[in-house]
């Protein structure tokens, strides 16, 4: 299995579950958000295994093969009891009296050529625009869409009270907003992101130079350094920031919704 995706509450908790049914370490991955998850519904996470060196397992294999091997004698086992269960059927059971189950893998939800007349959009751009025309005359709404999401854009004066502290207002908003979108009959997976005074970018901005600015200063005392709590995708950014930086580690800590990040000494 070369990748996989798995839903989960946050990012760590996906990455951790997907590298534990991978079978690799967190380092041999990759990792891509499909679906950032709203108030009802988890996010989604595509893990994907990295290339590996195939000259290394062709050697370890012949290293093995060319190793005498040992003949073993096997002792025959008894042949284990079985359970009598309903109806006559015999199954095997785990520890506890559990019947073992196999679940079907879920297949990856296919993205859809981009509808302007999909419901989840002209529903949710009606209730943004009213939502947003509540807020103040003089505010503008655009909208616009890409592969992975659909924006809507405000912009007008004095925006910076629908913003909030660290964007914990719009926050809330976007999770309104992407509320009424999911719960619209549609099968359109593209999740729906409101952004407010282009803080998004301002923010990412931000956010790779404190990444960076830190990175420096662990490195020059030794020392790891804690951030501020922030929300899953801003962690991503760090992460992903400083995922190629040698002698350098970062590790989320904490539950949510004070889930932070730690940027510690350390090889990769």
């Amino acid at each position: 299995m070369k990748e996989i995706i798995i839903s989960a509450k946050t990012v760590d908790e996906a990455i951790t579950k997907g590298c534990a049914e991978l079978g690799v370490a967190m380092d041999e991955v990759d990792f891509e958000i499909i679906d950032e998850g709203g108030v009802f519904r988890k996010m989604q996470v595509k893990l994907t295994v990295k290339n590996t060196d195939n000259a290394e397992v062709v050697a370890t294999q012949t290293a093995t093969e060319a190793q005498p091997v040992e003949e073993k004698v096997v002792e025959e086992q008894p042949a284990e009891p079985v359970v009598q269960v309903q109806k006559g059927k015999v199954e095997e059971f785990e520890i506890g009296g559990q019947a073992k189950k196999e679940r079907p893998a879920k297949a990856p939800r296919k993205v859809t050529e981009f509808d302007l007349n999909c419901p989840k959009f002209t529903k949710t751009l009606a209730f943004a625009e009213e939502f947003f025309k509540l807020m103040g005359d003089n505010l503008k709404v655009t909208t616009s869409h890409d592969d992975q999401e659909f924006i809507i854009a405000v912009e007008g004066d004095d925006v910076s009270r629908l913003i909030g502290k660290n964007g914990h207002t719009m926050a809330a908003i976007n999770s309104i907003i992407h509320a009424i979108a999911i719960n619209t009959h549609t099968d359109e997976p593209r999740r729906v992101s409101v952004d407010i005074g282009n803080y998004r970018a301002k923010r990412k901005e931000y956010l790779i130079d404190l990444a960076k600015r830190k990175a420096e200063q662990v490195k020059e005392t030794g020392r790891s350094v804690r951030l501020k709590p922030m929300p899953a995708r801003e962690r991503v950014i760090v992460h992903l920031t400083l995922q190629d930086v040698e002698g350098i580690i970062t590790e989320s800590e904490g539950t949510e919704p004070q889930r932070y990040l730690v940027i510690k000494p350390g090889a990769r």
